[in-house]
């Protein structure tokens, strides 16, 4: 999930934010040097597939095997009519979040995102998952996010990937996402893609037999799992 307006939640408390830009792909690292780990799989989520996809980028001997699951990467490089089409409807949810926080605030912002992100989501995990949100509204301060991957971006170099890729995407998912899924596997070499019928941009809490089916498999195709 990525937040896509600026400016200081009504009501909020000043909270301190991260001040200068870090590297994505060091934290990452230094993540996997303290749990003494010297290559992992990598499941990714939203964004997270973006980051994890630049980690095996730039750390292909400490990556065995990716997941990128509901992979948000913005904009798409010279896009076609569809996906740039998609690109619009994105573009109406984040006004519709804005419009809900300036008129009623974060929670009601914070409601609007994940009913777009989590249409197949039940009652628990929709309040789980926007309580999730609201509690990291922080992102609502940042004018643009301080971390930086690749230059040119991860989503320029999906062919130049060595590492063995899953794309995983729900078919309630955003259209974007799901364009931004096919485009992936279609540009990674040997990549596979998985469309869990069910599943929404959140397929471990919509439907969680197949993700973890999903998972499971990419362990044992890595060797970490029989």
């Amino acid at each position: 999930m990525a937040s896509s307006h600026t400016g200081r939640l009504p009501g909020a408390a000043p909270v301190p934010v991260v001040a200068e830009p870090y590297s994505e792909l060091d934290d990452i690292a230094a993540v996997l040097d303290a749990a003494g780990v010297g290559a992992a799989v990598l499941v990714g989520v939203s964004d997270g597939a973006r980051r994890a996809l630049a980690f095996a980028h730039r750390h292909p001997d400490r990556v065995r095997r990716v997941v990128a699951v509901g992979g948000a990467f913005g904009d798409f490089p010279d896009p076609g009519l569809e996906e740039s089409a998609a690109r619009r409807q994105m573009h109406e949810h984040f006004a519709r979040m804005g419009r809900a926080l300036a008129e009623e605030g974060v929670h009601a912002a914070a409601a609007v995102d994940i009913g777009g992100w989590g249409p197949a989501l039940g009652e628990h995990d929709r309040r789980l998952m926007t309580g999730l949100q609201v509690a990291n509204s922080y992102w609502v301060l940042l004018e643009e996010s301080l971390g930086t991957e690749l230059d040119p971006p991860v989503k320029t170099r999906f062919r130049e990937l060595t590492t063995p890729v899953d794309v995983v995407v729900g078919g309630h998912d955003f259209q974007a996402t799901q364009l931004w899924a096919r485009r992936l596997a279609a540009q990674v070499p040997g990549a596979t893609l998985t469309v869990i019928p069910e599943g929404d941009h959140f397929p471990m809490l919509s439907a969680p037999s197949q993700f973890e089916g999903v998972v499971r498999e990419a362990l044992r195709q890595a060797g970490i799992a029989s």
